[in-house]
């Protein structure tokens, strides 16, 4: 059971995220200001990202799984676990104390707990209220994926991270005033995945219809840097992107019940 994401985030671009990447071949800086599951940045070849969420959660494992000396430590730590509910259970408390209180440095504990809460818990639920709660997924028949091999398979796809990660900064700033820091350079790129309409309302920093507005418009200022932006394919955002400004591209995604879903990028510069 192959694992291509850092976090099974509510929403993940996993299934489409190499082929919308190749928009931003060519660029030496990327900035994805809504990392969330971070699936892309094994796709982005630029030589520095900078990754940014509100989410301090995915943004502390993500600096943890950088680090040479905290990595070898989580590995060790999340490969001895038991996949057992006691051992989620433990795991979810721990990730909730520590919300709301992680600071600069990298937090060894935090990020432990974040991971085995996610990975042991189920599946999409990681970015959203939801996502220390539920019990452990038992397979009581030989049908579908087995939960355990998912959780050791995420553990060897945090290996892989480790060395993607050693390009990337990190972040936590709201997407406005990372947007206000970008250089609007050539060879610059932006990769934006924010919560869509609609389905934005299941996460944990939700958005209203407001926020999409602003944000096509934000994006316009930009005159050199490329643009690549992840949506539904929903009537808001065919509004709000038109194609005498933008390129679109429609993808077929798939949802939280593995359903093919309408998807739409649109493309600048």
């Amino acid at each position: 059971m192959a694992v291509t994401a850092l976090i099974p985030w509510y929403g993940s671009d996993r299934m489409v995220v190499e082929e919308l990447t190749e928009h931003l071949k060519g660029c030496s800086w990327v900035g994805v200001p809504c990392a969330g599951g971070m699936a892309a940045l094994k796709y982005i070849t630029a030589r520095t990202v900078v990754v940014n969420d509100l989410h301090r959660h995915a943004i502390n494992l993500a600096r943890v799984i950088k680090d040479k000396d905290l990595f070898p430590q989580l590995i060790e730590t999340a490969a001895s676990l038991p996949f057992h509910p006691d051992v989620l259970a433990e795991a979810q408390i721990k990730a909730r104390h520590y919300q709301g209180k992680l600071g600069d440095s990298p937090n060894l504990a935090a990020a432990i707990a974040y991971f085995v809460a996610v990975w042991m818990g189920r599946s999409g639920n990681a970015g959203t209220p939801a996502e220390f709660k539920g019990k452990l997924a038992l397979r009581w028949n030989a049908g579908g994926g087995d939960s355990n091999i998912r959780y050791r398979s995420a553990i060897a796809a945090a290996e892989e991270f480790h060395a993607i990660l050693q390009r990337c900064t990190f972040s936590t700033l709201d997407i406005f005033e990372f947007l206000d820091l970008v250089k609007d350079e050539a060879e610059h790129g932006l990769y934006i995945d924010a919560p869509w309409p609609g389905a934005g309302d299941k996460y944990l920093h939700t958005v209203e219809n407001e926020f999409h507005a602003k944000l096509s418009l934000r994006l316009l200022d930009f005159q050199k840097v490329r643009l690549v932006v992840r949506y539904s394919d929903h009537e808001l955002v065919r509004g709000l992107y038109p194609e005498r400004e933008w390129r679109r591209e429609h993808r077929i995604g798939r949802d939280q019940a593995n359903q093919g879903k309408g998807e739409l990028l649109v493309i600048r510069n």
